[in-house]
């Protein structure tokens, strides 16, 4: 076989070529400029070696004929891409850096080993559950949203922002002096709560508002909230009334055969529980002007309960002589019932004969008064009532009686309206309508029955 190119007949023979791959070289060029087909640099590659030029061309021509056995597509293709690829430069000092750092699959199997000690915080008991000096305030959760901290930290004063917020609004449909009852009820049980301030200013002006008055342009002694909460309690008919407030009363009573009687009274309020009246209206002894103070002792909005002292003084006309008429008078409201009772002894000073010198004598008679209201209230408007009023009086014996008991007692019921209006819907107006029947009379008979109509209007 001769040579390949250049060199006539009977010239030497150069020496045989060689192909030199050198190491990291991963480029290969054939004859012609043709490229090897892939994975043939791979199989070529080895330590330095010395090919010789026959046998490379004898390589070339085998891989050559398998390179037109494959697709040209694929020999396009591969005419995209430079498959020569030069050597990298690896510096010693990165190549030792690179070694050093830890691999991906390393880092994650790092991770996963962590993932391990993860204990879940709802099921590991957590610092806050952990005993505790007394001295030590509770650690605060920071893994714990807003609201949880919140109430963390409001738990030291041991309430919360939900129990002070009920308080207060529970308390403040209520009067004055009971708020103030509940506000240090509330500051005794519990002493260390953060809100102390803010029910101490509360109860501050409570305090003022309860205990100061004020004068207004009239010369008038008012109070500005001590009005406000007041109770709408029930108003008797032939009954005194318990519930000290300002108001204006006017009324009737037309009984047979001749008996009438007409009622004006006015009641103007001092303080919440203090109260003057004075009016005129005709009892069974005569035609009385009288008038007096009505002192609650008890008045709680909370649990609408009234206790109040009556003291009346009164002058009859005919006959003519002074009164005096205190009472104790009582009255609450259990559900949809307004429930009163009062009574008292009536001290009149009478000027009465003596039968043995005939000449008047200043004497003392004592009569007893009182009875009881019950109220249904059927709606907001619209009620029914049943009253009894007791006037009674012990007489002693001489030459035209035996003695006993002098008693005209009567029992009164009807209706109570509340009138309101789309514009006003308070309850400032009240009418009662009933009629009136004696059930036990001794010696006294004043009348037969009698119808009787009241109208008061709260101020």
């Amino acid at each position: 076989m001769g040579p390949l190119r250049g060199g006539g007949r009977g010239a030497p023979a150069p020496p045989p070529r060689t192909l030199s791959i050198a190491p990291g070289r991963r480029s290969l060029r054939f004859l012609g400029g043709r490229k090897p087909p892939i994975g043939y640099h791979d199989a070529l590659i080895a330590p330095t070696a010395e090919v010789p030029v026959p046998t490379s061309l004898l390589i070339t021509l085998l891989f050559a004929g398998s390179a037109h056995a494959q697709d040209a597509e694929d020999f396009e293709l591969e005419d995209d891409f430079d498959m020569e690829v030069e050597p990298e430069e690896v510096d010693e000092a990165e190549a030792s850096e690179d070694a050093d750092e830890p691999d991906d699959l390393d880092e994650q199997d790092e991770q996963d080993d962590s993932l391990e000690e993860f204990r879940d915080p709802t099921t590991e008991p957590s610092a806050l559950d952990m005993p505790m000096d007394e001295d030590e305030p509770p650690p605060v959760d920071l893994l714990a949203d807003e609201e949880e901290e919140e109430e963390q930290q409001l738990s030291i004063g041991g309430d919360s922002e939900k129990t002070y917020r009920e308080t207060a609004k529970r308390l403040g449909a209520l009067g004055g002096d009971e708020e103030l009852a509940g506000w240090d009820e509330y500051l005794e049980t519990y002493p260390e709560t953060v809100f102390r301030k803010r029910i101490e200013t509360r109860t501050d002006a409570l305090m003022t508002e309860l205990y100061s008055s004020r004068i207004n342009q009239d010369g008038e002694i008012v109070t500005d909230r001590a009005m406000s909460n007041e109770i709408d309690f029930s108003h008797p008919m032939q009954l005194e009334n318990l519930n000290p407030r300002t108001r204006l009363q006017v009324g009737f009573e037309w009984g047979l055969p001749a008996y009438v009687n007409l009622i004006l009274d006015y009641e103007h309020a001092l303080a919440r529980n203090f109260s003057l009246h004075a009016g005129i209206r005709r009892r069974y002894q005569g035609w009385n002007l009288e008038g007096g103070p009505r002192w609650a002792l008890i008045k709680a909005s909370r649990t609408d309960t009234i206790v109040s002292l009556l003291g009346d003084l009164h002058f009859n006309t005919n006959p003519t002589y002074m009164g005096f008429r205190p009472q104790l008078a009582l009255g609450t409201r259990v559900g949809k019932f307004d429930l009163q009772a009062q009574g008292g002894p009536d001290l009149e000073l009478r000027t009465l004969r003596n039968a043995a010198t005939q000449q008047g004598e200043l004497a003392l008679q004592v009569r007893v008064v009182g009875g009881a209201n019950i109220y249904f209230a059927a709606s907001d408007q619209v009620g029914l009532f049943l009253e009894t009023y007791l006037h009674m009086k012990p007489q002693p014996a001489d030459g035209a009686f035996d003695g006993g008991l002098f008693a005209f007692n009567v029992a009164t019921f009807g209706m109570k309206f509340y009138p309101t209006s789309k514009k006003n819907s308070t309850r400032d107006k009240e009418v009662n309508l009933g009629g009136t029947v004696p059930y036990q009379q001794e010696w006294w008979q004043f009348h037969f029955g009698s119808i009787m109509g009241q109208f008061n209007y709260y101020l």
